[in-house]
């Protein structure tokens, strides 16, 4: 018998109790909760479920750490909904792309978060780039660092940034394109005073007055074209694991590392949230459940803590 409200025909029906029936109990749950938080994501940004942000929310689970077999469930039940339902299938060539990147990448790892580089690590990571032996390139890094730490910023916004977007004067930059903000409207975010000097430091032994705000770099030490994501990913992760930052640290750690600073120094979730630009609480709240665990009613309340 359908249930109420069930207007599909029954022809529809049938096929979805038989697909459904196809599968194990097991793999029907772990589809469910899969394609649960894909859902939520898709809400949170805003976007309908395609190639492109199926793509694209596989990239944050990257990011986060997560291990291939996280990714390669995603798309199993994305296709197993579409197939269910009669829909076109998601999956794509943008998808296809990426989860094959994740599993040659992520072969290694695990399934839990990435390590967080909190305040006091990015600061010890950037003071440790900037005095390294090679100047410019540690003076380059040393900005990357201080700028995602203070501003929460993604890879893809770092990657973008042109010398125009930053008033050093103001202690701003303005973020005019990112995932939440597909529309430009654009974003201005505050810098510390220790970050806006390494910043200047960097634009003024580079000799950049316009253009991407951070550069590649020949062996030389000649300043070339803006960085790509994988390089900015790729420097995060190499200057931090360099300062003694543990376990798996990602692109994503700056952002993750903010918001647990956040919430230890007292910030609430929504604060945090929009610190970060996320249009949902729930990833702030994820990231830094330990720190305000320690916030909580038994610790206040009971330890005083």
């Amino acid at each position: 018998m359908a249930k109420e409200g069930d207007t599909r025909p029954p022809s529809s029906r049938a096929r979805t109790a038989t697909g459904r029936a196809s599968i194990s109990a097991n793999t029907r749950r772990a589809y469910t909760a899969a394609l649960g938080r894909l859902d939520t994501w898709l809400t949170d940004m805003g976007v309908p479920l395609s190639d492109p942000a199926l793509a694209e929310y596989l990239s944050e689970l990257f990011e986060n750490g997560k291990a291939p077999a996280v990714a390669a469930l995603v798309v199993a039940a994305a296709k197993f909904r579409a197939k269910l339902t009669g829909m076109e299938s998601p999956v794509g060539p943008a998808t296809t792309r990426v989860l094959a990147g994740f599993r040659r990448a992520g072969r290694t790892r695990g399934r839990g978060q990435v390590e967080g580089v909190r305040w006091e690590q990015a600061d010890a990571a950037a003071a440790l780039a900037a005095n390294g032996e090679t100047k410019l390139s540690g003076l380059r890094d040393a900005a990357i660092l201080a700028m995602a730490s203070d501003a929460l910023l993604r890879v893809s916004e770092l990657a973008a940034l042109t010398v125009a977007d930053i008033d050093l004067t103001e202690q701003t930059i303005t973020v005019q394109r990112s995932k939440t903000d597909q529309e430009g409207t654009g974003a201005v975010l505050f810098l510390g005073k220790p970050t806006v000097q390494r910043v200047q430091a960097w634009l003024h032994a580079a000799g950049t007055q316009e253009g991407p705000l951070f550069r590649a770099l020949t062996k030389g030490g000649k300043v070339r074209a803006g960085l790509s994501t994988r390089s900015v990913r790729t420097i995060i992760a190499k200057r931090s694991k360099a300062a003694g930052v543990p376990g798996r640290v990602s692109g994503h750690s700056l952002r993750v590392g903010s918001a647990q600073s956040l919430a230890a120094a007292g910030a609430s979730v929504v604060e945090m949230q929009q610190a970060g630009r996320w249009k949902s609480p729930s990833m702030p709240g994820q990231y830094a459940r330990k720190q305000m665990a320690r916030r909580g009613a038994v610790a206040r309340l009971r330890y005083k803590a």
